[in-house]
């Protein structure tokens, strides 16, 4: 499946991009819109061409670090983040350091409207 198939079957604004076990980037909605507006037909273009390219922030740092966040901390302080980085999604890592999922401002937003 590509990208914009599975982004459009899960209901998703953004996916983890992965080689393998390593985590490369992210790709967004407005990623992908980018592409569509560079005349580009995501379904036939290599996604990491038009992706965030990001590392997992480890213990040892990251050349390029992804704006995350890990799972023990709570919505506002995800928002904060998102804020300082200019983001509209968030890496969310779990307790090893792994990414265990990506969460929206919106998303955000409606948890704490709730």
């Amino acid at each position: 499946d590509t990208a914009l198939k599975t982004m459009a079957q899960q209901n998703a604004s953004a996916l983890v991009v992965m080689s393998g076990e390593y985590l490369i980037g992210i790709v967004t909605v407005s990623d992908v819109v980018e592409c569509l507006a560079n005349d580009q037909d995501p379904n036939e273009t290599k996604i990491s061409s038009f992706m965030t390219e990001c590392e997992l922030l480890g213990k040892d740092g990251a050349a390029n670090p992804c704006a995350q966040l890990d799972e023990e901390f709570d919505a506002v302080s995800a928002l904060k983040v998102m804020h300082e980085a200019g983001v509209n999604h968030l890496l969310v890592s779990g307790q090893e350091g792994e990414p265990v999922g990506i969460v929206s401002s919106l998303e955000l937003l409606k948890l704490l409207a709730s």
